[in-house]
C-alpha cells in the first residue's frame, strides 16, 4: 500500500523531463542480459512470488515470468515509487535498484515486510562506514561478484562497471557466503 510522502529529495519523477534527464534523475540503467541470465538461473525458483519494483524496460521481470515466477512489476516511471509503499506486494524482491538510493532501498524493503531479496548492486556496496553499518543490520545470505565487467552505463566501448548481486534468504543472516559468478553463454530463456 503506498504512503503519501517519500524519504528523499529531490522527487524522482518529473513528467516534462526528456528521456535522458529522466534516466539520470531516476538512476535508470537497464540490467545487462548477462546478469539477468545468471541471477534468474542461480537464485529465482519457479514457484516464487516476486515483486520487481524497478522494472524499467521489463527484461528482468520478463525473464522471471519465463522462469515460472509470479511477478508483480512496478516502476517509478509509471508513477509507482517503491518508497511510497508501506506494505510489500510480494514476499520476495528481485531487482536492479537505483544505486544512488540503494541503502535506503534495502532498509525500506525490510521495513515493509520483504522476507527475501536479490539486488544487483555495485561491487563495493559494503566498503565504507555506512556500508558496514548496514551490513550489520541486514547481512545478506550470499554475495556474488561477477568475473566480467559490463558497459552498464551504455557509453559504448570498454566495460565500465563491476557489478555484484546481494541475496537475502531473510532480513539478516548470521553469515554470508561469497561467490564469484562466471558468465553463462546460455541466454535462451530470454528470447
Amino acid at each position: 500500500m503506498p504512503r503519501t510522502s517519500t524519504p528523499r529529495e529531490p522527487p524522482l519523477f518529473r513528467s516534462n523531463d526528456s528521456v535522458g534527464q529522466l534516466r539520470k534523475l531516476n538512476d535508470n540503467y537497464p540490467t545487462p542480459v548477462s546478469l539477468v541470465t545468471e541471477l534468474v538461473h542461480r537464485w529465482a525458483l519457479p514457484t516464487m512470488m516476486v515483486w520487481e519494483p524497478c522494472s524499467g524496460d521489463g527484461i528482468l521481470s520478463d525473464a522471471l515470468t519465463k522462469r515460472g515466477c509470479k511477478v508483480v512489476a512496478t516502476d517509478i516511471a509509471r508513477l509507482q515509487d517503491f518508497f511510497d509503499y508501506t506494505d510489500t506486494l510480494a514476499p520476495t524482491i528481485i531487482t536492479n535498484p537505483p544505486f544512488r538510493y540503494i541503502r535506503p532501498f534495502i532498509d525500506h524493503a525490510f521495513d515493509i515486510g520483504v522476507q527475501k531479496m536479490a539486488l544487483v548492486c555495485p561491487e563495493r556496496l559494503w566498503a565504507c562506514k555506512k556500508g558496514r553499518d548496514q551490513l550489520m543490520r541486514h547481512r545478506p545470505s550470499r554475495w556474488a561478484n561477477m568475473d566480467w565487467r559490463e558497459d552498464y552505463l551504455q557509453k559504448g566501448g570498454s566495460p565500465d562497471r563491476a557489478l555484484a548481486v546481494a541475496m537475502w534468504e531473510r532480513p539478516h543472516s548470521d553469515s554470508c557466503r561469497y561467490e564469484v559468478w562466471t558468465r553463462s553463454h546460455d541466454a535462451d530463456f530470454l528470447v
